[in-house]
């Protein structure tokens, strides 16, 4: 009898096991090229091929899906088995996800017109005598509060990059951030000429960008994904991408 019940209770945790397979992630992303979005209903960009060749190559079932990046932040946080990229490390998010990565090292300046001789900023708080344009939501946006800035009234926000960009050329805000690569994208995109910005400040260069996972994602989940990606970035599959997207090399930005 106890025999019976011991193999009993053996197939009883085979059945399960078998009936338990590796969930399916759901992978989030919002639209921010050249990193990740989408174009003519397909969801590609720099981090996006990364992140897919990593997954595909540890055999992990997944489906992409596009949100308003404050929507995929929250429903990351509360969703288990949910992930999202591309997103900078910084001390607001560190506690809140599991991290994977970096995909991207990162380094945010503030920029201006080249012609504009009458912005200075040799401190921080010397970004308060002009106009700033951000982001809603996103890390720099994060960064000027840390620092005690006030929206409407040390810096403004809109919801993409390119508002941003053409606000600059506009001349209806002073000072816009981005990254080298971001920007790059950002300027051949909208037919800018590159030489006619310069940095103006360097705002931050902590962290990195990373995918984020709720936390309730098992620990072997994020070491299989880790592993993967650690692979995929030790080739010279981000070097070729980064080419493919901005047709110059990715030295460009070391």
């Amino acid at each position: 009898m106890i025999l019976r019940m011991i193999l009993l209770s053996l197939l009883s945790n085979i059945n399960a096991n078998a009936q338990d397979p590796e969930p399916e992630l759901t992978i989030l992303l919002n639209d921010w090229p050249p990193y990740n979005f989408n174009k003519g209903g397909k969801l590609v960009g720099i981090s996006t091929e990364l992140v897919e060749a990593a997954l595909q190559k540890a055999n992990i079932k997944y489906k992409l899906l596009v949100y308003p990046f404050k929507r995929a932040l929250y429903t990351v946080q509360e969703t288990p088995n949910t992930l999202l990229f591309t997103v900078a490390r910084i001390p607001e998010l560190e506690n809140m996800y599991k991290w994977i990565g970096p995909l991207h090292t990162r380094e945010v300046y503030l920029y201006k017109l080249n012609s504009r001789s009458d912005i200075q900023i040799n401190k921080i708080a010397d970004i308060k005598q002009y106009k700033t344009s951000v982001l809603m939501g996103g890390s720099v946006e994060q960064f000027l509060k840390r620092n005690h800035f006030q929206e409407n009234i040390d810096y403004y926000v809109t919801v993409n990059s390119e508002q941003i960009l053409k606000a600059l050329f506009k001349k209806r805000t002073d000072l816009i951030p981005g990254d080298p690569l971001d920007l790059a994208y950002q300027m051949k995109t909208l037919g800018y000429d590159q030489s006619a910005i310069e940095k103006a400040y360097l705002l931050s260069n902590e962290g990195g960008y990373y995918m984020i996972a709720n936390k309730k994602t098992s620990d072997e989940m994020i070491t299989k994904i880790q592993k993967s990606l650690d692979e995929v970035l030790a080739s010279d599959k981000k070097d070729k991408t980064i080419e493919k997207y901005l047709q110059i090399k990715s030295g460009s930005f070391n």
